[in-house]
């Protein structure tokens, strides 16, 4: 995946560290470039010197075709134009970003952005937001306790009821896609390779739900 941080602080170059070293293509962004040295010699991404904002910078360092961007600076205000513009102009699939003030957390949701706060769990949130394995986050409701995902069927779940996902108070498939048209289908309907499903999941269950994934067969996340 192509991701951008933008905010090269403890928070961002943690972050980026982290992505770096599970394969990610990351490009780190941040006005100052002292800050760079934050990401240690061994840092495989790119950095770029900048505003995070600023559009040209933002295609500099890839934007059309990120996977994922987290404004992640000490300016609440740079993060919210950071989202704005990757999730409504660049329409970036996966935005987050560091929450300071709690009373700004609905100018975030307004736009559709998921937020975190508080420095190893949000480190945590952002790259499970980010590129959680197997699952395709989509958005994430209330304070972050529920978490919408997306998975493709491969065909090796082909005729497997649409009730598979199912775990009692913690994960409900709730939207069947097929060739482009969205329905609620009966539990026990049967499921195609290459369909994509929707699922509620409780937050602290991602990881149960990732494992009966993997230890089924896999499933491909939805792009």
């Amino acid at each position: 995946m192509h991701i951008i941080v933008v905010g090269c602080g403890r928070t961002g170059s943690l972050l980026a560290r982290t992505l770096a070293g599970r394969g990610h293509q990351v490009v780190v962004i941040d006005p100052n470039p002292e800050q760079f040295s934050r990401l240690g010699p061994n840092f495989r991404g790119r950095t770029i010197t900048g505003i995070g904002f600023d559009r040209d910078v933002l295609l500099r360092a890839g934007i059309e075709h990120a996977h994922g961007v987290a404004a992640v600076t000490s300016d609440e205000m740079a993060n919210l134009l950071v989202a704005f513009i990757a999730r409504h102009h660049f329409k970036v699939p996966n935005v987050v970003a560091r929450l300071f003030e709690p009373e700004r957390a609905a100018l975030y949701q307004a736009i559709g952005v998921p937020v975190v706060t508080a420095a190893e769990w949000r480190v945590h949130r952002l790259e499970q937001l980010l590129c959680q394995p197997a699952l395709n986050v989509m958005d994430t409701l209330g304070n972050g306790e529920i978490t919408i995902v997306e998975v493709r069927v491969p065909p090796a779940w082909a005729g497997r009821p649409f009730s598979s996902f199912f775990i009692p108070e913690k994960v409900v498939p709730t939207v069947l896609i097929r060739g482009g048209s969205a329905r609620i289908p009966a539990p026990d309907t049967p499921m195609e390779a290459g369909d994509i499903v929707r699922i509620s999941v409780a937050t602290d269950a991602l990881e149960e739900l990732r494992n009966q994934i993997l230890q089924a067969g896999g499933l491909e996340c939805a792009s």
